[in-house]
């Protein structure tokens, strides 16, 4: 879907914005679930918690995956990557909950460790079109190439084999390749006492950091949902649409059942969208969108509420996210949100129609 570039796009986007979608820059991802789960039945053990296949994965490869309960309702949104140690579990914080405490409370006779690293390690991401040149020139290893390849140990740096400790600006670090702020970003983590040092050698180097403001921008931008963007009761199916996070071939694993048969139906009711407006003041989070017309007995009710919002300059307008009705996409309806017209646009949005605006 083209969107249309309309009167209220920012004149000057976020610190940071227009580097992460021109060249390169760096910014701060803030507290995390950060779980490593070590030992001989470390892999067997997560696996049979989460909705991606984990066992297959080979060290040093990764995949999105969705830790749900009894009733498969979605509990993290996480990347599970493998390493010859265990698996380094990594996702957004969740206040009032703990992955540790989750999969413990299962834990029985399984010979594990588990490691929780959330105050010891500090994670960034660096991302751009650039990224990916700038580290490379910058680090002592190579850059891990596909999608979550990643160089993430044990609970501590551990020496890639037949090399030292990956090295990035002089800093040990350890990196995963994700797309949460474009197709080419990197997550960084670091000892907590190492950030300062690396931090500053970015700065050194001459890369942008990009605000709170600039990452949420591109987040939403790409779709890509935070907890406060889940609402309670959401199924799997209903933030992702096909991909890797969700193996209907392994074997039983902690809400499969709810999730198999949501399969078998072949639709959920609602998925988390992106909607765009006209709106001349932002998106209020809270604000409830409406179908107004050709939306059968949704018409006029709510169909859902924004739960993140920003100024796009991609769409030209702002944009926010929302678990809408499946009802409320279909042809003809007409969504409306505080008095203004709203659409549903793809994700992620497109970049070149910002590139040929700001050119």
């Amino acid at each position: 879907m083209r969107i249309e570039s309309v009167t209220t796009a920012p004149a000057v986007p976020p610190t940071g914005y227009e580097s992460l979608r021109r060249s390169v820059a760096w910014a701060d991802l803030g507290r995390r679930t950060a779980l490593f789960v070590g030992g001989r039945d470390a892999v067997r053990f997560v696996d049979s918690f989460t909705t991606a296949a984990v066992q297959p994965l080979l060290p040093g490869a990764g995949t999105p995956g969705f830790f749900t309960d009894a009733r498969g309702w979605v509990l993290l949104c996480a990347s599970l990557l493998r390493s010859e140690e265990g698996l380094w579990i990594d996702g957004p914080w969740v206040d009032g909950w703990s992955l540790a405490e989750h999969l413990q409370r299962y834990h029985i006779r399984e010979q594990l460790q588990f490691h929780d690293l959330a105050a010891e390690r500090r994670f960034l991401v660096v991302a751009g079109p650039a990224a990916a040149e700038w580290l490379a020139s910058h680090c002592d290893h190579p850059l891990p190439k596909n999608m979550l390849n990643h160089s993430f140990h044990g609970p501590q740096p551990a020496p890639p084999a037949g090399g030292a400790p990956v090295g990035l600006c002089g800093v040990p670090v350890m990196m995963a390749r994700v797309d949460w702020a474009g197709t080419a970003g990197f997550l960084v983590s670091s000892a907590r006492l190492d950030r300062a040092r690396l931090v500053e050698r970015f700065a050194e180097e001459g890369m942008v950091e990009a605000d709170a403001a600039a990452l949420e921008t591109v987040r939403i931008e790409q779709g890509l949902p935070l907890p406060k963007d889940i609402p309670a009761k959401a199924l799997p199916q209903e933030l992702v649409h096909g991909g890797s996070s969700i193996s209907f071939t392994k074997g039983c694993y902690l809400g499969q059942e709810t999730v198999a048969r949501i399969d078998a139906l072949g639709h959920v009711n609602r998925h988390l969208v992106a909607l765009a407006t006209d709106l001349p003041a932002p998106l209020r989070e809270g604000a409830e969108v409406r179908v107004l017309e050709e939306g059968g007995d949704v018409a006029g009710s709510v169909a859902g509420v924004i739960t993140s919002s920003c100024l796009s300059p991609l769409a030209g307008g702002h944009v926010g996210l929302v678990m809408l009705l499946a009802r409320a996409s279909l042809p003809g309806a007409i969504l409306r949100v505080e008095g203004e017209n709203a659409r549903v646009v793809s994700t992620p949005l497109p970049r070149e129609e910002w590139l040929g605006k700001r050119e």
